[in-house]
């Protein structure tokens, strides 16, 4: 009986290995594919600002150039094509800051790793088409076709970006050679004439001065000197005349005197009207004059001084020292 028992156990053991292994072959069957990846909600803006941005390089910068207002804006309202692989392609105007009329066109490319490629930037095409197609005549037919852009969407050009936006400017103006001057020969030119010579005019005569002796305050005043008999000028225009210029040259000859206008200046009525001045008129012609002085910006005058000065501007200082009582 054990042995039956011991048997039956033995053809038992193998039927429970088979239905193990069929049991862990079940478990076995293929992966479930996981679902696609979804798309970066957030590309589109991303690509529109990298395009935005590159065309803004390309052209200059923001003080040069700025994109159309759409490209500012919201993405989905930008000019934009989504293509199969991906990527998204913008086609946007653009012109200098605050255009009116938008001069530049550009095509950029986006990819979803970021990469963009300008596969346009420059005039509008329409622009740039009128100025490639030749204007037919009515004398002469075109024989070949026209030549098509080189930056067209069908085969993407990559500008650089030293080409730049604004259109060139004119070539300068090539400066015209000067007309050549006509030079006589040196027999043909007339000889030169010696410079006239000039005689020097007669010069006035110094003005006589007389050293002046040391006068004390008590001493008494001399005379003024007797000149040649002369009879005053009957017209009133010389005498008045001579009376300005027996002023300057006194005054003149009592700051000569006194150490010169650094140390010395005359009483201002020196300086006015020769009619105004302390004078006298003496019978042999000539003007004696009494007037004091002092130092630059005196209050009090320090010096008095007594000239005569005749018609012949014969100068004679009578006194000159301190002011007498």
């Amino acid at each position: 009986m054990r042995q039956f028992v011991a048997f039956s156990q033995v053809l038992l053991l193998p039927m429970c290995l088979g239905i193990g292994q069929v049991s862990v072959h079940a478990q076995s069957s293929p992966s479930i594919t996981p679902p696609p990846k979804a798309a970066d909600p957030f590309f589109l803006t991303r690509a529109k600002n990298l395009a935005r941005q590159a065309a803004e390089r390309q052209n200059g910068g923001l003080r040069l150039y700025r994109a159309e207002a759409a490209m500012y804006g919201p993405a989905i309202d930008a000019p934009s094509r989504q293509n199969s692989d991906g990527s998204v392609t913008f086609t946007f105007k653009g012109g200098a800051p605050g255009f009116v009329t938008p001069t530049v066109e550009t095509i950029a490319t986006v990819t979803p790793q970021g990469q963009v490629s300008l596969q346009y930037n420059g005039p509008l095409r329409s622009v740039a088409l009128a100025q490639v197609k030749p204007t037919p005549s009515q004398t002469q037919i075109p024989t070949q076709p026209p030549t098509p852009l080189t930056n067209s969407l069908e085969k993407p050009v990559l500008i650089p970006r030293s080409q730049p936006l604004l259109p060139k400017s004119p070539p300068p103006l090539t400066p015209q050679p000067k007309a050549p001057q006509t030079r006589l020969p040196t027999s043909e030119l007339p000889p030169l004439q010696p410079a006239p010579t000039i005689t020097p005019t007669q010069t006035l005569p110094p003005l006589a001065t007389q050293p002046t002796p040391a006068i004390t305050p008590q001493s008494t005043p001399s005379r003024p000197a007797q000149t040649s008999p002369t009879s005053l000028p009957k017209n009133s225009i010389a005498a008045d005349f001579f009376l300005s210029r027996a002023k300057n040259l006194a005054r003149q000859a009592a700051i000569n005197a006194n150490g010169g206008l650094a140390q010395y200046r005359p009483e201002p009525s020196m300086f006015g009207p020769a009619a105004s001045t302390p004078h006298q008129k003496n019978p042999d012609g000539s003007i004696t004059f009494r007037f004091q002085g002092g130092a630059p910006g005196y209050r009090n005058p320090t010096t008095e001084s007594v000239v005569t000065v005749t018609q012949n501007s014969i100068v004679t200082v009578t006194y000159n020292g301190p002011i007498r009582p």
